[in-house]
């Protein structure tokens, strides 16, 4: 297993990062807890869960796996989501921030968090208000590193700047959706992120299942990311289900078997191979699929099949319903 900096700090991490949104729920407590122990078996040693993760329940369950190596695990975790119903038990606001923190805390069952993350934009909030926050948290040791996920680039670089001129902690990680198939932080968040050292850690670099051909245009499969029982299904069905990211799909698994590798192991690779990246979020819903990906992880890819996929994801861009 590589490890990595993440963005300009010291702070050192697995580029293998394993994803807790399915624990507690596609994923049982116990397979869970199995899960992460394979995957740090295998020296996976970062984690990534949310507050808002099956009710809390992944911070709960992943709270049992770190008792007792705490000090070997880098924990992230997020807020913003919705874990109540109360009008400020969502967003980034001063309250909601300093709430959501102590929460987490209690369920992780830990004195502190290690990358914190804004799961996504909050136009309801001021920037400076929620930086002023995360600044506090960290004064507190309550929170190693800050980071924002689902930021776009002016987002992330209006922010930077705001640390700058407040003399505030400043965000360390960028955590995007990114893919063969969704490229869109390439056009600003990625050049923002490198520009200024900020780490990037991507999430579902096999697009839900989607690049590994797991689906037809006909059904969709119970349970999986494009059905409805799942937060972000539109999201997923708005994006890959339609006729050219089925056949870009189709000339994707076309380019790992000419080159003789797994369809998992050409789109991690390909992820990772891109300029900025420092490490991959992995989910898996049983350790079955976990050892898949583990074995993926470690193949050896060949540039001319990145090259290649390069060319599938380009054509797809061209050609889809969004173009250009």
């Amino acid at each position: 297993m590589d490890y990595v900096k993440l963005g300009r700090t010291g702070l050192k991490v697995s580029a293998y990062c394993v994803g807790g949104d399915n624990f507690g729920d596609q994923t049982p407590e116990a397979e869970s807890l199995l899960l992460l122990g394979r995957a740090f078996g295998a020296g996976v040693n970062f984690i990534d869960t949310a507050n808002s993760y099956c009710g809390g329940k992944s911070e709960e369950i992943i709270s049992k796996f770190i008792a007792g190596r705490r000090s070997q695990v880098v924990l992230a975790t997020k807020c913003r989501g919705k874990v109540g119903t109360g009008p400020n038990d969502i967003g980034v606001s001063r309250k909601a921030v300093m709430q959501a923190c102590d929460d987490s805390l209690r369920r992780l069952n830990t004195e502190y968090i290690d990358l914190y993350y804004i799961h996504s934009f909050d136009p309801d909030t001021p920037l400076e208000e929620t930086l002023r926050a995360f600044d506090d948290l960290v004064h507190q040791g309550k929170v190693r590193y800050t980071g924002c996920s689902n930021f776009n680039g002016w987002q992330l670089t209006k922010a930077l700047w705001t640390s700058d001129r407040q003399n505030l902690a400043r965000f360390d990680a960028l955590q995007p959706r990114y893919n063969l198939l969704y490229r869109d932080p390439e056009r600003e968040a990625f050049p923002a992120a490198r520009e200024h050292g900020v780490g990037i850690v991507a999430y579902s670099p096999m697009a839900g299942g989607f690049l590994l051909g797991k689906y037809s245009k006909e059904t969709v499969p119970s349970g999986s990311r494009f059905s409805e029982q799942f937060r972000a299904h539109q999201f997923y069905r708005r994006t890959y289900w339609n006729d050219v990211a089925f056949d870009a799909s189709e000339k994707f698994g076309a380019v790992a078997k000419k080159h003789g590798v797994s369809r998992q192991s050409l789109a991690l690779t390909w992820v990772r191979s891109q300029p900025g990246i420092t490490a991959c979020i992995v989910g898996a819903k049983d350790q079955k699929q976990l050892m898949e990906n583990l074995a993926a992880w470690e193949e050896r890819v060949p540039a001319e099949a990145v090259k290649e996929a390069t060319e599938v994801g380009d054509w797809m861009r061209q050609n889809g319903p969004w173009g250009g």
